[in-house]
């Protein structure tokens, strides 16, 4: 936890950094030095190769910085930035808009605001219908099929848990895009979960995540800002909280499932954009991956993967409660 000098210190680019490390601005994104990350933050750091990486680090949590990566370690999970690192003599810089809105959220989650409550949980299957989504010709599996089973398992054990959960399908039915996020929103739902599966190249595997790109941040699958990426969506009022989520549910599903860490991404999906409560879309596997699609086609595998998502939900909520008590 840092105090409050050392936190308006860092909004004004001053003086807790180190002697020779200064402010950057690199393509009009302003970088603060991983000292002053650092000292924030009330840890220490360390060069691990010249120039190359550093790593931040105390008792508790420990942050990965690599020159020119787009993503970070953080305690083992792999979570994107919108900017890359740079270096500047000898020094690793990260995007200060990164620090506010994708690392502090998952380490300070104290600053995310007042904790939203959680009660009713809205659940999303992916495609349906007319969509199929993805498919593997070889075993004839549909995403729009793993998605409902997955959606529906998840729902039954947090409904066991306690929540009110709403769905916005139970059958293999068409729904627009739109129409996802408003039927949440027209329930009052306190959280959305977008269930998919992904698809790429045959030898590509592993789970991913998806919070809401920020305002003014570039999605992890683009270079740059672009005009769009200023616009203003529902979902930024839970900027914060969706990425809070995002990682609870993206460390959760790698350690169970052990498939590849392809991290907590950013995106504009349209269910996530027109969201009024925190949300996720999760990519709970490559149905284009032979191996990972035989996982997926089995009911255990399956009903592990909601397993998971629900146990990350709770551990997610824990903190909201854990946030309130000390409001």
């Amino acid at each position: 936890m840092f105090s409050r000098r050392n936190f308006i210190l860092s909004l004004l680019g001053l003086s807790c950094v180190a002697p020779k490390a200064v402010a950057l601005t690199v393509k009009d994104t302003e970088y603060i030095p991983i000292s002053q990350f650092a000292q924030i933050c009330g840890m220490r750091y360390r060069t691990t190769v010249a120039r190359k990486a550093q790593t931040v680090y105390s008792k508790y949590s420990r942050i990965n910085f690599i020159v020119n990566a787009r993503s970070i370690n953080l305690n083992g999970t792999t979570v994107w930035l919108g900017h890359p690192i740079v270096e500047y003599k000898g020094m690793l810089y990260l995007a200060k808009r990164d620090y506010f809105k994708t690392i502090r959220p998952i380490m300070y989650p104290q600053n995310n605001g007042v904790p939203p409550r959680l009660f009713n949980i809205f659940i999303d299957a992916g495609h349906g219908g007319k969509d199929k989504g993805a498919i593997n010709k070889r075993f004839g599996v549909y995403e729009k099929t793993l998605n409902l089973d997955i959606a529906l398992r998840l729902g039954k054990i947090l409904r066991a848990s306690g929540y009110n959960v709403s769905y916005s399908r139970t059958s293999d039915k068409f729904l627009d895009l739109p129409d996802r996020p408003a039927m949440a929103n027209k329930r009052r739902a306190d959280l959305f979960l977008s269930i998919h599966c992904n698809a790429a190249s045959p030898s590509i595997s592993g789970i991913e995540t998806f919070a809401l790109t920020p305002r003014a941040m570039p999605s992890t699958t683009s270079a740059k800002i672009g005009k769009g990426d200023y616009v203003k969506y529902n979902g930024h009022t839970n900027d914060e909280w969706n990425q809070m989520l995002a990682y609870y549910i993206q460390r959760a599903l790698h350690t169970a499932t052990r498939s590849s860490d392809r991290g907590v991404k950013k995106a504009r999906f349209a269910v996530l954009k027109d969201t009024r409560m925190p949300a996720s879309l999760i990519e709970c596997g490559f149905i284009s991956n032979d191996a990972e699609c035989r996982k997926m086609m089995s009911a255990e595998y399956r009903q592990s993967i909601a397993r998971t998502i629900a146990n990350a939900v709770m551990n997610y909520h824990n903190t909201l409660r854990r946030l309130s008590r000390k409001k």
